[in-house]
């Protein structure tokens, strides 16, 4: 148990137990001592605290966010204790505790969220659990204990970062070694805490303590490419989500370093707590949070101006990671505009101008716009086909924020002299679905007194 004051955290702001509700926003899990705090990364406010068997050692989330899973080591001298527990983060209560593995330190979900991946210290191997059934699956023998692992976003591969200074990468469809990377941890003598991979698969970033500083491994090759110095002993190490930056917790030194992944080079180094020995970073990469276990602290660092706050938890946290918010049913608000423009003269015409406009808040794919009126138009450029008495247009690809047009005319000898001729634009299908019709139609009117004359409103 660490040696800090009874759980603040467990306490809402009125000083009465947070209730085991899940907030909308991303969540962060927080593991300290026998404890498991859910801090809502929006607002800062702990939701739920909830209680566990036995010490901690790293805590994963689902990739659909509705489960967190934590390894738990049994007490010293016991012969029972090493458990997996299982959080429903909509309701932020434990709802399952079972038997797993000797020691086990660490674990990955992986992409499909059908297996997590457990890095098991006692048996000195990998072992595969099915999620489905909480069963071991398979177990993939390696050189040495090993302290951290990491799956690729592909799902493809795992590497496992050994207390014996290696890496070594596991194929996850035959559940073999398919390579080796000796001293990942700088050589004998060195050591390795934690490893990352770069968002398309191709780098792995892994922790060594013997030069202070992180391994960048081609997983290709499975060799080491380049050693970049952070700072007395690196204990963590993550990777923004669009593979520019890694960050690593430098444990002795109190400190976050910023690296570019381009360079190879530290840009920043950001003063946290006491002890910063966990890393993990919302799922839009603004704020990355730090456990420091020695002052019993969680610092939020926001990426971009590098700038900490730190605050306390109630026990040392060792471990955290984030569950993202429930995700909305993507929407693309397409607006419709349309313009008429006379040209007079012996061939007189009516110009017409559709305007779609994506207010968001996601792209739209896909999308048609008919526009009704009277004779048959011809088309000035791509993207529209007509037939008498409508014209249907599509658009494509069409970013939040972006317009796009698409015209055609009619001549004025097409059309009735002295009437009044309605032209009216509407949004049909679209791809998503758009959540406003109140800006799906335009209405243009013309009236043609002779192709000489010829006034649209």
């Amino acid at each position: 148990m660490s040696a800090c004051i009874a759980n603040p955290s467990a306490l809402g702001a009125s000083g009465t137990p947070v209730r085991g509700a899940a907030p909308r926003h991303p969540t962060a899990y927080v593991l300290d001592d026998e404890n498991v705090s859910a801090v809502d990364t929006v607002t800062g406010d702990t939701v739920a605290t909830m209680g566990l068997d036995n010490w901690g050692n790293s805590v994963a989330v689902s990739p659909d966010g509705n489960r967190a899973y934590i390894t738990q080591e049994r007490p010293r001298g016991s012969s029972t204790g090493d458990n997996i527990a299982v959080i429903d983060t909509a309701t932020n209560t434990v709802t399952d505790t079972f038997s797993f593995g000797q020691r086990p330190t660490d674990i990955v979900i992986a992409p499909d969220g059908d297996h997590a991946y457990v890095a098991d210290i006692g048996s000195r191997s990998v072992t595969v659990m099915d999620l489905a059934t909480h069963t071991q699956s398979a177990s993939v023998p390696l050189d040495g204990p090993p302290t951290a692992a990491a799956v690729s976003r592909s799902g493809n591969e795992v590497y496992a970062a050994e207390s014996n200074g290696d890496m070594q990468a596991i194929d996850t469809a035959t559940h073999s070694v398919t390579g080796t990377v000796p001293g990942a941890g700088s050589g004998p003598g060195g050591h390795t805490r934690d490893v990352a991979v770069s968002p398309d698969g191709s780098l792995a970033y892994v922790t060594q303590n013997k030069d202070a500083g992180i391994s960048v491994i081609d997983t290709a090759t499975h060799t080491k490419t380049a050693t970049i110095p952070t700072g007395s002993l690196p204990y963590a190490v993550t990777v923004s989500p669009d593979g520019e930056h890694a960050y690593a917790a430098n444990v002795n030194a109190d400190t976050v370093s910023v690296i570019d992944t381009a360079t190879n080079k530290v840009t920043d180094t950001v003063p946290v707590g006491d002890g910063p020995n966990s890393l993990a970073l919302t799922p839009d990469g603004r704020d990355l949070y730090v456990t420091n276990y020695r002052d019993c602290s969680l610092s939020v660092i926001d990426t971009t101006t590098h700038e900490a706050t730190t605050r306390r938890t109630g026990g040392a946290p060792v471990a955290v990671a984030i569950a993202g918010a429930p995700t909305a049913p993507a929407t693309a608000d397409l607006e419709v505009n349309l313009n008429a423009t006379p040209v007079r003269g012996l061939s007189g015409r009516i110009d017409y101008t559709v305007t779609v406009t994506n207010h968001g808040p996601g792209a739209a794919s896909k999308g048609t716009v008919t526009t009704t009126l009277p004779g048959k138009a011809k088309p000035n450029g791509p993207g529209c086909d007509t037939a008498t008495g409508s014209v249907t247009c599509s658009v494509t690809d069409l970013a939040p924020g972006a317009s796009t047009t698409r015209s055609f005319s009619i001549p004025a000898s097409r059309l009735d002299l002295g009437a009044t001729t309605k032209a009216t634009a509407t949004l049909g299908t679209s791809d998503p679905a758009d959540p406003n019709a109140d800006n799906n139609t335009a209405t243009r009117t013309c009236t043609v007194t002779t192709p000489l004359l010829v006034r649209c409103r």
